[in-house]
């Protein structure tokens, strides 16, 4: 077995195992009727992997890898299987996770993400860990992609859909500023009520064979909605509407 081949496996195991799947976990989340797979976007290293920078100085990785574990409780609480791309420890590239989810063949794969904005709408500021950016005026609310790249793209839609009905129960909208005519920007909006977006080259959605959606959970450079992603209260929330969400995608036929 080559060096990077068993680097993989080791990699895959340990996800596994803190999930609290032994040797025969592949094997078994293979015989219930629904898995989802979970990536905590970005990683810990290096250091500009880390994601965007709250308006707290804090690396999106963080908020990314806390949010996936309070998900990941919460959706096995519901009787679903759940594996990870990766634990928080860990870095793993954007193709290896869409190996990893053909290798696995979840019903779902599902990346966690929290979102920031262009330099053109932010004013830099100081923290107590150092220079960061801050929203101009409010961005709010969570945004959902999918690319037509995926070999899943008809279920991933409708998955996006039942997605954004289930977070809109919790009183917010989703943010439109990745439609805007700004360099960086100008996403398809493909259900601006929903706030559903198409963004085809997308890795992890691109190249990922089983239903692949990306979740914005909130804006973090923005004051008021890091606050909200950072409730717990409101954490449970959201995960209890994705759950919901992964409940209704599970039940379709």
């Amino acid at each position: 077995m080559g060096a990077g081949r068993a680097h993989f496996l080791g990699l895959l195991l340990v996800g596994l195992l803190g999930l609290g799947l032994g040797s025969g976990g592949v094997a078994a989340a293979e015989l219930r009727p629904l898995t989802v797979l979970l990536d905590a976007g970005h990683m810990p290293t290096p250091k500009h992997k880390r994601g965007a920078i709250s308006m707290r100085g804090l690396p999106e990785v963080d908020y990314n890898d806390h949010f996936v574990a309070k998900l990941a409780k919460a959706l096995q609480a519901a009787g679903i299987a759940v594996q990870l791309t990766r634990q928080p420890h860990e870095s793993l590239g954007l193709m290896d996770r869409a190996d990893l989810a053909n290798r696995l063949q979840p019903t779902l794969f599902l990346s966690i993400h929290h979102d920031s904005t262009q330099l053109i709408s932010l004013e830099k500021i100081m923290t107590e860990y150092g220079e960061t950016y801050r929203t101009l005026s409010k961005i709010a609310g969570h945004s959902i992609f999918v690319s037509k790249r995926n070999a899943g793209f008809p279920h991933a839609y409708r998955f996006a859909e039942l997605l954004g009905t289930s977070l809109l129960t919790l009183g917010r909208k989703p943010t439109l500023h990745h439609a805007e005519a700004v360099t960086g920007e100008s996403r398809e909006l493909l259900n601006r009520r929903l706030g559903v977006y198409r963004f085809d080259n997308l890795v992890v959605l691109a190249h990922t064979e089983v239903p692949a959606v990306l979740l914005e959970i909130g804006v973090i450079v923005d004051a008021e909605d890091e606050r909200y992603v950072s409730n717990p209260q409101n954490q449970d929330a959201m995960c209890q509407a994705i759950v919901a969400a992964v409940q209704r995608f599970g039940a379709l036929p």
